[in-house]
């Protein structure tokens, strides 16, 4: 029957797009002999091989390709006219599941979905924090706020912000070393830098009126949380560049010092909002992408804050 193909085929694309046999289970909520058992029946009904199975995982044949992508509209389908819906109906409703570049979402994201939710009080949000690059269909994620550079296929990818970088450190830190004033100067200071599995951030780029340059810093303090960087030079660990983002009051409460404001830390930062392409895009992604466009503002709110501080540390 026709109902039973569609269920078939979900499962068939799932299966595709998770990768094994476990995953698939995992996202559709059923247990793995059930995926199996469905994929066989769909085999039988076909009356061709789709997969060829391994011990531990599964390669597509030929006629499994071909297949996958006639599964692969049946699902948009689906998903299309549930977007349609959302537009005739006029609502954001449902559960949003968004997943967050952790600095920045808990700093700049999280502090705002109260008012979000206030604006649309059918929503439901749940957020996940992590740094790494996401598998959005294996991790269930609606929505993608994220700096992650290389944005997967078959996903679309809206800039949200920009943000930019500064040299900072710490008065204590400056009373017992030489204040840095040409980048070239901070291959004698302990630098602070961001490190992770996907990103080593220890070489700063700078440029004047004059020349651009790039130093390669070192230090003995490396981290995978951009927080615990602007930490550890408020500490007096160390030289840090920062994005702005980071920082808040601390310019204003004399915690940081802004070095060498002749030279611009040009490190490009974009935060995008990332989901999966699709005719038309559900409501609720729509409204939450213009929500927080809104809210961050053309110019970041942030640097808005920070730029009189920012230039008077330059005096």
């Amino acid at each position: 029957m026709i109902q039973d193909r569609a269920g078939q085929m979900v499962i068939f694309h799932t299966l595709v797009k998770a990768g094994s046999f476990t995953m698939a289970a995992r996202q559709l909520c059923v247990s793995t002999s059930h995926v199996s058992k469905q994929l066989g029946a769909l085999e039988g009904e076909l009356n061709v091989k789709l997969v060829q199975r391994t011990t531990r995982s599964f390669t597509l044949t030929e006629a499994g390709q071909r297949f996958a992508s006639y599964c692969e509209q049946v699902v948009h389908a689906v998903q299309d006219a549930d977007a349609i819906m959302d537009d005739v109906r006029d609502e954001v409703a449902g559960v949003l599941r968004l997943g967050l570049s952790q600095s920045f979402g808990t700093m700049h994201i999280i502090p705002a979905i109260e008012q979000l939710r206030q604006q649309y009080p059918e929503l439901q949000v749940e957020v996940s924090l992590f740094d790494h690059k996401a598998n959005m269909l294996e991790d269930g994620i609606d929505l993608w706020i994220t700096n992650y550079e290389h944005i997967p296929e078959g996903y679309v990818a809206q800039r949200l912000a920009d943000t930019r970088f500064v040299v900072v450190a710490s008065p204590d830190y400056l009373v017992h070393h030489p204040v840095p004033h040409h980048p070239n100067d901070l291959v004698n200071h302990n630098c602070l830098t961001y490190q992770s599995r996907q990103r080593n951030y220890s070489t700063w780029s700078f440029t004047n009126q004059q020349e651009a340059l790039c130093v390669t810093v070192s230090g003995n303090y490396r981290v995978d949380l951009a927080e615990a960087v602007r930490d550890a030079a408020i500490s007096g660990w160390g030289i840090a560049y920062l994005a702005s983002y980071l920082l808040t009051g601390e310019f204003r409460d004399g915690k940081l010092i802004q070095l060498m404001p002749d030279w611009q830390a040009n490190q490009s930062m974009p935060f995008y909002a990332v989901y999966p392409s699709r005719k038309h895009l559900p409501r609720k992604i729509s409204a939450v992408i213009a929500f927080f466009k809104e809210y961050i503002g053309e110019t970041p709110y942030w640097d808005k804050a920070l730029a009189p501080l920012v230039k008077l540390s330059g005096k």
